[in-house]
């Protein structure tokens, strides 16, 4: 049995040791998704929102139906928010915690841009394309955040890698089931957008599937979707899947975008913003790589990929940043082919032309022409992802040690028993999550209780108040009526008493 095992191991480490080698090369980026990751406080929107209904999810012992703030959370499926809510199992409740699936799923999506793209084309370009991914800022931002966009990412990629390999194993096909399902439990309406180019990869390889395999991945997608469907249309009925389409597709902000001037939309814009100097070469490459459609057929189905997602972003008026980021892999192969396709004919013309004067020469860069174009893919590639994570790098919070005030003082909150409310403008989540109470927001108490002076004189006491300073100057709030808890660079926490 043991010399079975060593042998499998021997086998298994000589068919896929180049692979080995290049997710060790890879490993190197490992503290641009983990170091210091806890170093900060969650942002308000959305880290400590999400970070809370995770929270409830272990108090309530409720995976499926989603809670913040004691009221029902209806925007997105609940995956995301579990894989946090495991994070907490194994981590506690931090902000480590809160952010590791988002950047353990990142960095596994470099590893499987990696993989989709050496079975498209090539490993250099698989490669090329991983290290664009790593080195775009807001995907690295994002990667280091609470929320649910690098998870996605992965189940996403994860849909087209599985149909991909299709061509090699028809089992394969359980597992297309398997992250297309996962995907939209994540964050729904957008992973369908995955459909077109499978759809054209798979006439491209013309793949052959036993119907009998295709039921059971039907069946399996489906009873994984179910318990999320049947429980929460038990509980809210119909409304809560049209309250998901309409956030999933942001239905009724639709616009049409001024062809004549796409160059300066919002679109482009957050784009360029968030991959920095890979846009030119994006564009660049997305335009010359039309040259090589005929000798590469499978190009159309990135290109399809792309134009559909470009489309929706930008006939969508509620587009943001961070919606961008499944666009950041396509652009990312297609800048690491059309460079490899550029090095690679140049040579083979210096090579064609050198013959002439020296066949040593021409010999020598002919018979290692994919190794010499793969090195200097590679290395271009290397140096020019460096150079922009280190321009990146005081962005990310690599090095940063914060907490806000609202922070500070609303974890002084934890533990007591009195009512808490939150004098503020805006409701903020961190407010919940530090505190792990309910918290009432002033402004939207019953008059006259919706002012500061008015839930000091009228609200039942005892009662906790997080507030600023200066408000409580301003209205001339008698100090005899509280007790300061806590206070932080102007925030209080008090207790009112009469």
């Amino acid at each position: 049995m043991l010399i079975r095992k060593a042998k499998f191991i021997k086998n298994f480490l000589r068919k896929y040791k180049n692979d080995i080698f290049i997710i060790l090369f890879f490993m190197i980026f490992l503290p641009l998704f983990f170091y210091n990751l806890g170093g900060t406080n969650l942002v308000d929107f959305d880290e400590a929102w999400y970070a809370e209904i995770a929270r409830n999810i272990l108090k309530y012992k409720q995976p499926i139906l989603l809670f913040f703030n004691g009221l029902p959370y209806i925007d997105h499926p609940p995956l995301g928010f579990i894989l946090i809510a495991i994070s907490f199992l194994i981590f506690g409740i931090n902000e480590f915690a809160a952010r590791f699936p988002s950047a353990l799923l990142a960095f596994l999506s470099v590893i499987l841009l990696y993989f989709t793209g050496k079975n498209l084309f090539n490993r250099t370009i698989g490669i090329g394309a991983g290290l664009m991914l790593l080195s775009s800022v807001w995907f690295i931002f994002r990667s280091r955040s609470g929320n649910l966009d690098t998870i996605f990412l992965f189940f996403y990629l994860l849909t087209f890698y599985s149909v991909l390999k299709l061509k090699n194993s028809k089992n394969w096909i359980y597992l297309v089931a398997l992250a297309f399902s996962f995907s939209l439990l994540t964050k729904s309406m957008i992973g369908i957008s995955v459909i077109a180019p499978i759809i054209f990869l798979w006439l491209i390889n013309r793949t052959n599937i036993p119907a009998r395999k295709i039921v059971q991945a039907v069946l399996l997608f489906f009873l994984i979707l179910s318990p999320w469907l049947i429980i929460n249309y038990l509980n809210s009925g119909f409304s809560y899947f049209i309250n998901i389409f309409n956030i999933g597709f942001r239905s009724g902000n639709r616009i049409m975008p001024n062809i004549f001037d796409i160059g300066s939309s919002l679109t482009f814009k957050y784009l360029h913003f968030g991959i920095r100097e890979w846009f030119y070469p994006g564009i660049i490459a997305l335009i010359g790589s039309l040259a090589f459609l005929f000798k590469k057929p499978v190009l159309i189905v990135l290109y399809v990929w792309f134009l559909i997602l470009i489309f929706g972003f930008f006939t969508n008026s509620k587009t943001e940043i961070w919606h961008l980021i499944p666009l950041f892999p396509i652009i990312g192969l297609f800048i690491s082919f059309f460079l490899y396709q550029i090095i690679y004919y140049s040579l083979n013309f210096i090579s064609t032309f050198s013959f002439i004067y020296s066949k040593k020469l021409s010999y020598l860069v002919h018979n290692n022409l994919t190794t010499t174009v793969s090195l200097i893919v590679v290395c271009l590639l290397f140096i020019l992802s460096l150079k922009q994570i280190y321009e990146f790098r005081n962005e990310i919070n690599l090095f940063g040690k914060y907490i806000s005030d609202l922070v500070y003082t609303s974890s002084a909150a934890k533990g007591l028993p009195e009512k808490l409310y939150l004098d503020n403008e805006s409701f903020l989540p961190g407010s919940v999550f530090y505190s792990q109470k309910r918290v009432y927001n002033v402004k939207y108490e019953n008059p006259p209780k919706n002012s500061l002076k008015g839930i000091v004189a009228y609200g039942q006491k005892p009662f906790l108040l997080l507030t600023e300073q200066w408000r409580l100057n301003l209205d001339n709030v008698d100090k005899s009526k509280y007790k300061l808890l806590a206070e932080h660079q102007g925030y209080v926490l008090i207790r009112v008493i009469e």
